[in-house]
């Protein structure tokens, strides 16, 4: 082979080689996987306040700005459902955020020698996660005194004694009538969390009354639920309290009904299998109360949330007989009017409810069994 010749080759095998490695680099990036780059740990941390800004003078001024700066980028989570200010004022608060940083203009006069609570709670998330701040309230004063005094409690749905989420409690000073209460602003307020639970940070020493609504405005509807108590409150003797709602158009005939007061059988899942059974063939048990009540009352043996046997006594002995052996809640309702059901009340007539109260664990009946429960009952 000449040396002319060589080299052709040479170079022709260089070049093959050459496009060989292009090949397959090309195959493999067309068989490659695209994957996202690796992050961190993921944020489960809700936003953190690093400081609050607020104008110093606040006498006489129609005009307040205060800022909260966060570590983190933040948005609003459902603010207009959550956000409140107590005392409420008439002027809609008017809020920024710009990045990291929530600033909110109050404009209107703030009444004098009265301490405000601005309420963030649940209002605030971060922007990539969206954790939200569970608690953030601002506290301030329009004079030198800052008032102090709290108050607590709990909202419960009267016949169920389910908690209530997002209800108004408001405060009306003891000497205003009944019948202007809701034609004006409360004297102060407070929401409910999940729980049912709600909180006044900010009171004085004055007697007030409280009255709870569950819709979004402090307009009481009379198809719309409502919780008021008989007497009046005072943050300075008192500290919790439990509030009971109800709807006054609402008559629940408890015999037959779950804990909604919605109609059901009569009997469990385990007791309509022996539907068929005769009286003979059944191996009852039995339960006797034993409590410091002798007022007319209903007892009410649950399950899953379903009224399966109703008693209704005027006075004791309470003896729950010819049971299904099973796993039972148990109910007592207070029968005063002892019409055998549960009575709602009435805002207008000024009646409350009829009491219910569910025993605190679950009871189990036996065949053949007596069963004797002590139980303290409130009236």
């Amino acid at each position: 082979m000449t040396s002319e010749k060589l080299w052709k080759f040479i170079c022709l095998f260089a070049l093959m080689k050459k496009l060989l490695q292009i090949c397959i680099v090309l195959h493999l990036v067309s068989c490659a996987n695209i994957v996202a780059p690796t992050g961190g740990v993921k944020d489960i941390n809700a936003p953190k306040l690093q400081k609050i800004n607020s104008t110093k003078n606040l006498r006489h001024l129609n005009k307040k700005i205060v800022s909260f700066e966060f570590d983190e980028f933040i948005v609003l989570n459902n603010w207009e459902e959550n956000f409140y200010i107590s005392p409420p004022i008439n002027k809609r608060i008017q809020k920024i955020i710009k990045g990291t940083e929530l600033s909110l203009t109050i404009e209107d006069t703030l009444s004098e020698n009265v301490t405000y609570n601005l309420s963030l709670n649940t209002c605030i998330k971060d922007l990539n996660e969206g954790n939200i701040l569970d608690t953030l309230n601002y506290i301030f004063s329009t004079s030198d005194v800052l008032d102090t005094l709290t108050l607590s409690g709990r909202l419960q749905d009267a016949y169920t004694l389910e908690e209530i989420e997002n209800a108004w409690i408001m405060l009306f000073e003891e000497n205003k009538n009944d019948t202007i209460i809701f034609k004006e602003n409360p004297n102060y307020i407070a929401k409910t969390d999940k729980e049912g639970n709600f909180h006044f940070p900010n009171l004085n020493a004055k007697n007030y009354k409280v009255v709870a609504l569950t819709e979004f405005d402090f307009i009481y509807n009379e198809d719309e639920s409502i919780a008021y108590l008989d007497s009046c409150v005072n943050a300075e003797t008192d500290s919790f309290f439990f509030l009971f709602s109800f709807n006054p158009v609402i008559e629940i005939d408890s015999a037959n009904s779950d804990t909604n007061g919605i109609k059901t059988d009569s009997l469990s899942s385990d007791s309509l299998s022996m539907k068929t059974l005769t009286k003979k063939e059944i191996s009852y048990g039995k339960l006797e109360i034993i409590s410091s009540t002798n007022t007319p009352c209903i007892f009410q043996l649950l399950q899953n949330k379903k009224v399966v046997k109703e008693f209704s006594f005027t006075n004791p002995p309470y003896i729950l007989d010819e049971l299904i052996a099973g796993k039972y809640q148990l109910k007592y309702i207070s029968d005063l009017n002892e019409d055998r059901k549960w009575t709602t009340g009435s805002w207008i007539n000024k009646v409350q409810v009829e009491k219910v109260q569910i025993y605190p664990s679950e009871i189990t009946i036996r065949s053949n069994w007596d069963l004797e429960l002590e139980w303290l009952i409130v009236e």
